[in-house]
């Protein structure tokens, strides 16, 4: 796909790629998520099927989370197990 821009090696590509993206979006705030939806899904349901009321601090350390975020996360998925039936 490279050559189709007329560049022949990994590090021009990458290199041309930044290029583009910098004067397409150039100046905007782009957020780059860490992980799909189905991942981050998967790591919430986790940890709340971990957390039992005394490990939040221990949890928050292992995801690299904030207790608050943890919470939230926690609050989440009770509502969505009870809306599931």
């Amino acid at each position: 796909m490279a050559k189709c821009f007329g560049v022949t090696a990994p590090d021009q590509a990458a290199a041309s790629l930044v290029d583009r993206i910098m004067l397409r979006l150039g100046g905007a705030h782009i957020y780059v998520p860490r992980r799909t939806t189905r991942e981050r899904l998967r790591t919430y349901g986790e940890i709340a099927n971990r957390f039992n009321g005394s490990n939040l601090f221990e949890l928050a350390r292992e995801y690299g989370m904030t207790p608050r975020h943890l919470r939230r996360i926690i609050a989440a998925q009770k509502i969505r197990k009870i809306s599931q039936g």
